[in-house]
């Protein structure tokens, strides 16, 4: 049976990354290149900036997830204690840095902003140690963010037993997903801040970025079961099983109308007819169709013992 724990954990980790990361990179944007402040980047500024908070606060939920999955106390111990460069205690570790710089990167800017405004302040000594140590953990806080991403689809698709992921799909697939999860959690929480200047307008200028995003989604998860049928081994049963077998409902349904379909239509219609409700809709039914997908995936894995070429569920 698929651990639902190791499902949430994959989903918040990517989610979370992955709108810290949009978030992170519209602040870079907005820092370094002053003509965007009066372009796209600055209209949907007063959306993704959410993204530095709600970032840390989704991955460290997910660690409590990944923990609740391994059980015993002193696994957890292990993943940060053991002399090990596994990549599973590297992500670990990657994680537990991620949510550390992050949140010092949100402290340290609240503390210059608090300083005082104008050109004598930006230049004050203090306010430059603030602004430099900020700057320091931003960048710290988006490698680890971008290695989050990534390293879960890696770790998945680094086993030979595990032939349905044993593919460079697999991490690209997990990429697109937290991109488009992570914006969809951004426009979600904007619904619920309406009443602020200028949210209408960031949400709607996000959509057509929304739409790119759930195109990449479409065509990776396209390559990546392509791929598998092509094998014509393992991998072909697996994608057999989670498109026609007793998964195909989860997948269709939740996968691909869910997660895929329902946004890209909700932001086509909206974006010429503005509808707040209908586009936070549109980007619930992602963050489900998310977590679908990680779990489909997971459900259609067989592990197979090498020894004995027999397939085992993938968490027996």
């Amino acid at each position: 049976m698929v651990s639902i724990y190791i499902a949430l954990y994959l989903f918040l980790a990517g989610t979370g990354a992955g709108a810290f990361l949009i978030g992170a990179v519209v602040d870079m944007v907005l820092r370094f290149r002053p003509r965007a402040a009066g372009g796209w980047f600055e209209r949907v500024s007063a959306v993704t900036d959410a993204g530095l908070i709600l970032g840390p606060v989704l991955v460290a939920v997910s660690a409590l997830f990944l923990f609740l999955d391994l059980g015993v106390p002193d696994r957890v111990f292990h993943l940060f204690l053991a002399s090990t460069s596994s990549l599973l205690s590297m992500g670990a570790w990657a994680i537990l840095v991620f949510c550390v710089m992050a949140t010092l990167a949100l402290v340290l800017g609240s503390l210059a902003d608090g300083e005082g405004n104008g050109y004598e302040y930006e230049l004050a000594p203090g306010k430059v140690v603030l602004r430099v140590c900020e700057f320091a953990c931003s960048l710290v806080a988006m490698g680890m963010a971008l290695f989050v991403v990534v390293y879960s689809g890696i770790f998945l698709a680094m086993y030979p037993s595990l032939p349905f992921l044993h593919t460079g799909w697999v991490p690209v697939l997990f990429v697109a997903s937290a991109l488009a999860c992570g914006l969809a959690a951004l426009i979600v929480t904007a619904f619920f801040r309406l009443a602020s200047p200028g949210m209408q307008l960031a949400t709607n200028a996000l959509l057509p970025l929304d739409m790119v995003f759930v195109v990449v989604e479409v065509l990776v998860l396209a390559g990546f079961l392509a791929s598998c049928f092509a094998s014509d081994g393992p991998a072909g049963t697996s994608a057999q099983s989670l498109m026609s077998g007793n998964i195909a409902p989860l997948f269709w349904a939740g996968v691909v109308m869910m997660g895929l379909v329902a946004p890209f239509s909700v932001d086509a219609v909206c974006r010429r007819l503005p509808a707040p409700v209908a586009v936070v809709l549109g980007s619930a039914c992602a963050l489900v169709g998310g977590l679908c997908l990680r779990v489909a995936l997971l459900m259609a894995t067989e592990r197979f013992n090498l020894v004995f070429m027999s397939a085992l569920g993938f968490w027996n």
